[in-house]
Formats: C-alpha cells, sequence, structure tokens
C-alpha cells in the first residue's frame, strides 16, 4: 500500500479532491478504488473539480515519487490519467508534462497509445518542460486543466496555426478562452535565430499572429507562462523585450489594459532559448464571464516598480465562481526587495504567505489551490519547502515540483497556483 505523503489531513481537503492510484484508508474524499501494482505503486493521481452551471472544471495533478523506470512510472501514470479524462468526459484546455528532455520522445508515444487506449484525442497539443525533478524519477509528471461540459453551452476544441502550431480553444457561455502551448521565436521558415533577444522579441510576435487568426488580440491575454534556458543570465533583457512589446499593445501601468499574470521560470524544451504558453479570454460582457488582473496584495506592490511587467495573478469569474491564476511569487516585499536571503525555510514560507494574502483577498485560502508548480533552486530548498509544510500543517497542495533558477541569484523558491473559488 503507498504511504500517504505528509502533511495530508481530513480537515484541510476539499470534499472535491479524489486521490487515485492509492488506497485512501482515512477517507480523505476518495471515491475511487485501488489502482496500483508494479510501478504504479510510486504513481499518484490527484483530481480537484468545480461545478459551474454549464461545466464542470478539472485540474488533474498527476506525479510520480522514488527512484525507479522513469519509462514504466510514465506508462502507469499516463494510463490513470487517460482512464480519469475518458470517465469523466474531460475536454482538456491546457496539458503540461514535465521531465528531462531526454525522455520526451518516449514519454509523448506512451501519452499517444494511453489516450488511443482510451479513446481519447491524441492531438490535443502538450507542452513539455524540461525540470529536473525532485522526487525521484526523470518523469516527474503531468498537469491538465480541462472542462467536462453539459447542456450543450460550451465545448473545447484544437485549433491551429502555421507560425505556433495547435492551439485548445474553449468556447463558453458568453466567453472565449484560447490556449497556445510552446510558443517559440522561430522565423518564417521555422528556423530559430541565434540571438535570445530576437528569439524573445520573434516568440511574442508569433503569438500575437496566432491570436489574430483565431479572432484575439494581444491585450486579452490574461496569462502566460515563460519558459528560458538561462534566465539568470538574461531576466533583465526579457524584461526589457517584454516591455517594449507591451507598450506597442496598449499593456502599460498607465493604459487601461492590465499586464497579464505570468510566471517567468528557468525552464526549456527542445533547444530554443525561450518559449511560452499563452491564455487569452474574450467576453461578451461581465455579466457572461470576466477577468480581472490583481496587481498588487497585501504583502506585494506591482511588479513593474522593480523592473517587471505582470500582474500578481488573474481573476476568471465565470457562472459565479473565480479561478484565480496566481504568477510565480517568491519571496519578494512591497518594496520589490529579496528578503530571508539566505534561509530557504523563511523564503518558502514568505512565498506560501505571500500566496495565501492573494487567495484571502479572494475569498478563499491554501485549501483552494487545485494546482501548483514549486521551482526550487537547489534540492536543500525543497527539503526546507517540505520541512515548512510539514511543521505548520500547510493544506496538501497538489503541485509538481522541480529544480530550477528563479529570476534572481539570491531567491530559492518560487510557486505557481491555480485556485477555485
Amino acid at each position: 500500500m503507498n504511504r500517504l505523503p505528509e502533511p495530508l489531513h481530513a480537515d484541510l481537503v476539499p470534499d472535491s479532491v479524489r486521490l487515485l492510484g492509492q488506497l485512501n484508508p482515512e477517507g480523505f474524499g476518495s471515491d475511487r478504488s485501488l489502482r496500483s501494482g508494479g510501478p504504479g505503486d510510486r504513481c499518484r493521481v490527484e483530481v480537484r473539480k468545480t461545478e459551474r452551471d454549464t461545466f464542470t472544471e478539472y485540474h488533474i495533478t498527476g506525479t510520480v515519487s522514488g527512484p525507479g523506470d522513469a519509462l514504466e512510472a510514465a506508462r502507469s501514470l499516463l494510463d490513470l490519467v487517460a482512464e480519469e479524462i475518458a470517465e469523466t468526459g474531460i475536454q482538456p484546455v491546457q496539458e503540461k508534462l514535465y521531465g528531462l528532455s531526454g525522455l520526451r520522445a518516449e514519454v509523448l508515444r506512451i501519452r499517444a497509445a494511453a489516450f488511443r487506449q482510451h479513446e481519447i484525442d491524441v492531438h490535443v497539443p502538450v507542452t513539455w518542460i524540461q525540470g529536473v525533478p525532485l522526487d525521484g524519477c526523470d518523469f516527474a509528471g503531468i498537469q491538465v486543466w480541462g472542462i467536462a461540459p453539459r447542456g450543450g453551452w460550451t465545448c473545447v476544441t484544437t485549433v491551429g496555426d502555421e507560425r505556433t502550431g495547435r492551439g485548445r480553444l474553449w468556447t463558453g457561455r458568453g466567453f472565449r478562452m484560447l490556449h497556445l502551448p510552446f510558443v517559440r521565436g522561430t522565423r518564417a521558415d521555422g528556423t530559430l535565430p541565434a540571438g535570445h533577444a530576437e528569439q524573445a522579441e520573434l516568440m511574442f510576435r508569433n503569438a500575437q499572429g496566432a491570436l489574430k487568426a483565431q479572432q484575439f488580440h494581444y491585450g486579452q491575454v490574461k496569462r502566460t507562462w515563460i519558459y528560458v534556458r538561462r534566465l539568470l543570465e538574461w531576466y533583465d533583457d526579457l524584461n526589457r523585450v517584454r516591455t517594449a512589446f507591451y507598450r506597442t499593445e496598449g499593456l502599460d501601468m498607465g493604459g487601461s489594459l492590465a499586464f497579464p499574470a505570468s510566471t517567468g521560470i528557468q525552464c526549456s524544451c527542445d533547444g530554443e532559448e525561450i518559449m511560452m504558453d499563452v491564455l487569452a479570454f474574450d467576453t461578451d460582457g461581465p455579466q457572461s464571464a470576466s477577468a480581472s488582473a490583481i496587481t498588487t496584495s497585501a504583502r506585494q506592490h506591482q511588479s513593474f516598480k522593480y523592473g517587471s511587467a505582470f500582474s500578481r495573478g488573474m481573476v476568471f469569474e465565470i457562472e459565479g465562481r473565480k479561478t484565480v491564476h496566481i504568477s510565480g511569487t517568491a519571496s519578494i516585499n512591497a518594496a520589490g526587495a529579496s528578503i530571508h536571503v539566505g534561509d530557504a525555510e523563511m523564503q518558502s514560507l514568505e512565498t506560501l504567505m505571500c500566496i495565501a494574502a492573494i487567495l484571502e483577498e479572494q475569498g478563499g485560502s491554501l485549501a483552494s489551490i487545485t494546482s501548483a508548480t514549486l521551482f526550487c533552486k537547489d534540492r536543500a530548498a525543497y527539503e526546507a519547502w517540505q520541512r515548512v509544510s510539514r511543521l505548520l500543517r500547510i493544506p496538501a497542495i497538489p503541485k509538481i515540483s522541480v529544480l530550477a533558477d528563479v529570476c534572481r541569484h539570491d531567491l530559492l523558491v518560487e510557486m505557481e497556483a491555480v485556485a477555485t473559488i
């Protein structure tokens, strides 16, 4: 029987949580039988769902823990995830796989086989994120965000663009949402320029073109995930390129369009210097659905004051419920300075406090988090995060943890999160 990771407490886990692929003897809201055996004993799939009038929103987090054959673990984990998608009728909006790039081709083949077996569309696009896993296996896991429609009001379809490839378009009652994965700074012939700044400029232009093809404009982008191979070497250049592009699109501190929520982190996929995922939103009006930026919180002020053009978070309010996308958050104070330098435990606590402050202002808490990614500069920082979570009995957060540089040399941990309220 699998050992439940600490801390996991019955009074902290919402009723909508389902733990798959492991026994759940203390009854933490599980409604599925044991699915394990062989390498599957190392696999954990957690499902969080939120009911709306015309759809159910799902966040699936699948992780692998402990050493062993990564491909065997991938087969077990992706089969569990595919079975959940098929049984609940989930239409994915976003899917991310985390692991070493040397495994990418084979894991994608395993994913395709699992999807075919369960009669799921294998052409749904996916982002592969090269991040060194921290839980003992070279394949860290998978995150899926999607919806199960009902009543015929909403659906998610695959759309295409010559430059950026496939994306997913969610059409709902009075709104549209477009997710573009793995946007790179390629030229028209598909090649990558050598310079990181030119790649960044082309990346934003390519995203702009793909948005236009689906009748969106860049001012409707509400969330970005920017992955940079050598983050610490040229984070300042990224900020310069991004700010200049945003100004041409009317996104400015003094303008009417707010900056998207964003994560800027060290990761890569396939030889590029920079890539990103983009989420855009269009609505018939606030009576149907709305998106509003969180620019400040009780613990942190506007990031633009220290040179970074992003909002602290983005709130999507649809059919009476909120989905809150929280940007990559680290141990930075209201003045924009790194704090608790050299102390990974205190940086972990400060990061959690900053995220909790955002959620509290929206009527939620850390227990509202449905999906998260934790980025740690080294293993010692990861162990410090675990100690803080255990000692303070932080609500069990469904997350994937990877080794990655954060945007400053003196920052040791960063977390992005999604919560439903």
